[in-house]
């Protein structure tokens, strides 16, 4: 027997749509569902029907078509013709290999995956954290900075944001211009600025107000939080805070002990 509005856990659970947000509405009702799937429904249980949905959300069944549709590409959903929507075995996650350098756009992109970066120039400068400026030296924290922003997207779905504080000369050959394919390491490849070494700290917390909007997430989305500082030789180049969303990326790193 199909499952009801009325007895659906949607029904006490959802979020209503906030129409005042810059998150389209689709989206807002895709990100609730997600929350749902990942916290309260078990595999193989069914959604209410898209009428149910857009009564529930106050939206249009467009609106309910587009967010289950995207629901059912990431893989939280299997939707079956004539008999309804399914949560499904698990999510689909995008793989990032820390130990590989080629850019992981490049890598996407050759297993046949829509992947970019997109600066987001109109972001506010943000002055960078605490938790990088601590373990620069003295004269490194007094380095002039440049800081972008920039957007990930793999498939049309944002899977992370990255803050980057560019010091220096990396700064200078930076300012005013475009970045490559949206990327910092090969728009400084073609000043001649090359990364020698870059050391990673991993975290795991909650995604942020503004890291929701930017992600399409639940205000209760996981999100892997990856500090870096980068040099060539002793001379800082850059430090980065990446958050990457849980939900949509799983990280590899092998390593060679022979």
């Amino acid at each position: 027997m199909a499952v009801t509005s009325d007895t659906h856990p949607l029904r006490v659970m959802a979020t209503p749509v906030n129409r005042k947000l810059p998150l389209p509405a689709w989206a807002q009702v895709e990100r609730d569902l997600r929350a749902l799937i990942e916290q309260e429904l078990e595999i193989g249980s069914q959604l209410p029907t898209e009428k149910e949905i857009a009564q529930i959300y106050d939206v249009s069944r467009i609106t309910v078509r587009q967010a289950l549709a995207s629901l059912a590409d990431e893989g939280y959903v299997e939707r079956k013709q004539g008999a309804g929507t399914f949560v499904a075995d698990r999510p689909r996650q995008v793989q990032h290999d820390f130990g590989l350098t080629t850019p992981w756009r490049d890598r996407f992109r050759q297993a046949g995956k829509d992947a970019e970066s997109i600066h987001l120039t109109a972001a506010a400068v943000e002055d960078e954290p605490y938790e990088l400026a601590r373990a620069l030296t003295p004269e490194e924290r007094e380095m002039p900075r440049l800081h972008l922003k920039r957007l990930h997207v793999v498939n049309h779905k944002p899977i992370g944001v990255t803050d980057s504080w560019l010091a220096g000369a990396s700064a200078d050959a930076l300012r005013g211009t475009t970045l490559v394919d949206g990327s910092v390491s090969k728009s400084l490849d073609e000043h001649g600025i090359f990364e020698t070494t870059v050391d990673h700290i991993l975290e795991v917390r909650s995604v942020n107000s503004v890291e929701a909007v930017l992600l399409e997430a639940a205000n209760d989305s996981q999100v892997f939080l990856d500090w870096s500082i980068s040099r060539s030789g002793p001379t800082l180049i850059q430090t980065s805070r990446t958050v990457w969303l849980g939900a949509r990326v799983r990280f590899h790193y092998s390593s060679n002990l022979g």
